[in-house]
């Protein structure tokens, strides 16, 4: 009998202990690879990934692991499309792709009770786990709204539900014929995207409540940094573009997003002492090459 493969993908950025334990997490769950994305594009922080990778294969992973590297930064969604291209075209492409932030702990059956999940439903696009944090409300998902950007836990006039990026199983074929993220999202925002655009093409995205990952939301980088304030603005504003029921709508979205982001940027601004939220957001209209925190 056919079993089906699985491999995980996990972006490294900096973050070699963070991506240990991710990686512990991961043994025993079923998986064929783990691809291990290296967005650093540091010669030392490389070598620590590498050296902590060759320490956890020797004291023993039951899954084949695989260091990538685009020589730069990629992003969050470049990155994750880079590997699944790379898997592809190798000789063995696997058939579930299975992403995972390397900040989160898989839950004990995580793999076998997302693959479950899709089996007992056939009309499901992808799958992602309860992500167990700080804050229950995002749980099962996050409702966005699309007018003020705003992140909320329920349903309601004019939001659509997404699934974070932190951990999500999908089939090969739901990335046949095009990439999974949009690329001209550098960090924030290009799952919500996703979720937009599979709600419009009538796609189903499902919660396997009966798994779970360990994960705080918020961002891996100084949340005061210009890197941060730059993307997350600019990742709401390419939103405005995408997100539209009707064409008419994008000035509107434009607008009440900018008037929204502007009151966000005064309150961090007055939280933080510091002037970088509004400065982030005048130039986030303009498509900067910020790949380093």
């Amino acid at each position: 009998m056919y079993k089906a493969t699985v491999c995980a993908i996990v972006l490294d950025y900096f973050g070699a202990e963070q991506t240990k334990q991710c990686l512990t997490s991961l043994i025993r769950q079923g998986l064929t690879t783990v691809y291990v994305l290296d967005n650093s594009a540091d010669a030392v922080a490389t070598m620590r990934l590498r050296e902590m990778i060759e320490a956890l294969t020797r004291i023993g992973l039951d899954y084949k692991t695989q260091i990538l590297s685009a020589g730069r930064n990629l992003g969050f969604g470049k990155g994750i499309n880079f590997v699944i291209a790379h898997d592809k075209s190798s000789t063995s492409p696997h058939d579930f792709y299975m992403l995972l932030n390397n900040d989160a702990v898989a839950g004990t059956g995580l793999v076998s009770g997302l693959l479950e999940a899709l089996e007992n439903d056939p009309q499901a696009a992808l799958v992602a786990p309860r992500v167990v944090s700080s804050n229950p409300g995002r749980e099962y998902g996050i409702w966005y709204q699309r007018f003020l950007g705003l992140l909320l836990s329920e349903p309601g006039r004019f939001r659509f539900l997404y699934f974070t990026g932190c951990c999500l199983l999908l089939p090969r074929n739901l990335v046949d014929k095009t990439a999974l993220f949009d690329e001209a999202f550098f960090m924030y925002g290009e799952d919500a995207e996703l979720g937009w655009r599979l709600t419009r093409q009538k796609k189903k995205m499902i919660c396997a409540a009966d798994v779970f990952v360990e994960h705080e939301y918020g961002p891996s980088v100084d949340r005061s940094s210009f890197f941060y304030e730059y993307h997350i603005v600019r990742g709401h504003l390419l939103l405005s573009w995408r997100i539209w029921s009707h064409p008419v709508e994008i000035p509107i979205l434009l607008i009440t997003k900018a008037i929204s982001l502007t009151f966000r940027a005064v309150l961090r601004c007055c939280r933080y002492r510091t002037l970088v939220p509004l400065g982030a957001l005048f130039v986030a209209w303009l498509p900067l090459r910020i790949h380093k925190t």
